[in-house]
């Protein structure tokens, strides 16, 4: 198995006809206007959409059935320039018409100029604590796990959203947008990004000292709490993921009730680990009960009722009291290196950060001094609350083409990476289509709207990649030899059973 290159393409293209009308470059300019690109790429070929539209809308508030499509539910459009309704979707054609060899698998992918992607290792914040890069995330979508992170509401407030359909999209060229914070992002020139004032710019556009939407999170008690821009104040993320559930039905705004971590893990902000309890449950759950108290009472109690106890501990503080000053530098000085601990690293900081709440309290739970932490500046000022500003210091372009990831966010549009600012999601998926060997006719191929927004499909312009994988062997049967109900296809068309 392997993906074919530039040069079996144009070789297939030009001696074979496998794709018809065929570019062997990458066009990306018309008469000087700038064009999403289409054309043959290093190990793929960029398709155009071509003018014909059928458009989803639900007029008849029917449900869409893939064994049933209703054409009513269509309207057919010739343009130049088609608008998918928000969280709708749209079907179109290629402008190629395709031949696939009979020992290649073709792949439709969507092109990243309509999703805006990220390269695969760039993190998402999300808020069970934890910084997953995109390519895991698709991954572990695959698998049926969902993801919760940060976004900024249409009214400019933080909210927690789901992260829908983490997914590669293909292979682009990237920029490197370096923060104050020195972090760097990689992605797409189209992608946009929250400036500090709530307006929307390109990664391209952007430059030094441009100031991006901050997200800042600190621990309190052992909570997180986000910083929310309207106001300036630090608010609870277990009360935003609260606020997901309450708007989503999964329980009532009951009084008297009290949010509770359901496995007792404070980073774990995950709206199904979020619930509502009793208030004096709560209580009970989060404080040790009257019984623990007194039995710790009647420990010491006891302890002390031992004469030769007494006497020890009074000794001992003697002890104490009496030492040379000399003598009491040289112990707190041995005593501090014994606890210096150089096994700590930068996690075990942050993990202890978050259980106790405090600086005081995490180096009497890591047994150790607290100039340990004076190793991890950056973590301890962002415990603090003492982040970065989250300037732009740098932008360049990157060589090459790099495999490119995205998600979307049905809710708001928008999500936080874990480098700390907020960027646009992926608008357009184009649903991954298989070619089969000996298949040939124009793609159709649909433009699902994920976004609350309208969004844009240019006719002849670069849509989606084909990418082409040579088998091991020749199949026993091809497309074509078992009369494909598809084959040689040349409009949009609907799904048949």
């Amino acid at each position: 198995m392997g993906i074919k290159s530039d040069r079996w393409i144009r070789h297939m293209a030009e001696n074979h006809q496998m794709i018809q009308p065929f570019e062997a470059q990458q066009v990306k300019k018309y008469q000087q206007q700038p064009l999403v690109s289409y054309g043959t790429s290093s190990y793929g070929y960029d398709v155009r959409c071509a003018n014909q539209f059928k458009i989803f809308t639900n007029i008849n508030a029917s449900i869409v059935d893939p064994k049933n499509f209703d054409e009513n539910n269509f309207v057919d459009i010739e343009a130049d320039i088609c608008i998918i309704p928000p969280n709708s979707f749209a079907l179109a054609r290629t402008v190629e018409y395709f031949k696939i060899p009979r020992d290649v698998l073709t792949l439709c992918l969507g092109k990243s100029t309509y999703a805006r992607c990220f390269c695969a290792d760039t993190r998402v914040a999300l808020v069970d604590g934890s910084s997953p890069t995109l390519e895991d995330m698709a991954r572990r979508a695959e698998e049926g796990e969902l993801f919760w992170g940060y976004s900024t509401g249409e009214n400019g407030r933080l909210m927690v959203t789901l992260l829908d359909a983490p997914r590669y999209i293909g292979r682009d060229n990237l920029l490197e947008i370096t923060l104050d914070n020195n972090k760097k992002i990689r992605c797409t020139p189209d992608h946009s990004f929250m400036l500090r004032d709530g307006r929307w710019l390109a990664a391209a556009e952007l430059r030094a000292e441009m100031s991006l939407m901050p997200l800042y999170r600190q621990w309190q008690r052992g909570y997180e709490m986000v910083y929310q821009p309207l106001n300036g104040h630090l608010y609870p993320t277990h009360r935003l993921a609260d606020e997901w559930n309450l708007r989503f039905g999964v329980y009532a705004d009951t009084a008297n009730t009290h949010r509770h971590h359901l496995d007792i893990n404070r980073q774990n902000n995950n709206p199904w680990n979020i619930t509502r309890i009793n208030a004096s449950e709560h209580k009970q759950r989060q404080n040790p009960s009257a019984q623990t108290r007194q039995a710790h009472r009647e420990a010491m109690l006891r302890r002390y009722q031992n004469a030769a106890e007494r006497l020890r501990h009074a000794n001992a503080m003697s002890n104490v009291a009496n030492l040379s000053s000399e003598r009491r530098t040289q112990q707190a000085e041995m005593t501090r290196h014994i606890n210096l601990r150089a096994d700590i690293d930068a996690e075990t900081v942050k993990t202890a950060l978050h259980r106790t709440g405090s600086i005081r309290g995490a180096a009497r739970h890591l047994n150790c001094d607290r100039s340990v932490f004076q190793r991890f500046p950056e973590i301890i000022s962002m415990f603090r609350g003492q982040a970065s500003n989250h300037k732009v210091v740098a932008v360049k372009s990157l060589a090459g083409e790099h495999d490119v990831y995205c998600l979307t966010v049905p809710e708001a549009g928008n999500f936080a990476l874990e480098s700390g600012v907020f960027v646009h999601n992926c608008g357009i998926i184009v649903n991954v289509t298989p070619l089969e060997p000996c298949w040939q006719g124009h793609v159709t191929l649909e433009f699902s709207n994920t976004t609350p927004l309208p969004a844009k499909i240019y006719a002849n312009e670069g849509v989606a990649q084909l990418i082409f994988i040579s088998a091991s062997e020749l199949c026993e049967t091809s497309y074509a030899e078992r009369n494909g109900k598809y084959q040689g296809q040349t409009g949009v068309t609907l799904p048949k059973i």
